[in-house]
């Protein structure tokens, strides 16, 4: 799980290093997407760190909090697609996008 937090840490530090050059040469809305994907790498460590300190929690926990996320996060997608809100869909792509990595670097086997 050590190796996880430290990924999701190393994903926001170069969120937070993209959202600054971005800023810098006056991309505000790249840099408004880089900030939904940066804080998704921070919600996930959050909830990581929060649960893995939790008596009887810990992988099996977060991975039915990375779960829900999805299955939440892909609804509110789905609805904007609907609506034909296109700011909408675009940030719950970034989202998804970025959740997708989560899972994917999430260890199989608590450690």
């Amino acid at each position: 799980m050590k190796e996880f937090i430290e990924y999701l840490t190393q994903r926001i530090e170069a969120g937070k290093e993209e959202i600054e050059a971005l800023e810098a040469e006056g991309r505000r809305d790249d840099a408004d997407f880089a900030k939904v994907k940066t804080n998704i790498y921070d919600v996930c460590r959050t909830v990581t760190n929060a649960l893995r300190e939790r008596p009887g929690a810990g992988a099996a926990a977060v991975k039915a909090q990375l779960d829900r996320f999805s299955i939440s996060w892909n609804e509110a997608l789905e609805k904007a697609r609907e609506h034909d809100d296109a700011k909408n869909i675009v940030v719950g792509e970034t989202k998804m996008e970025a959740l997708r990595d989560v899972i994917a670097h999430f260890p199989e086997v608590e450690s």
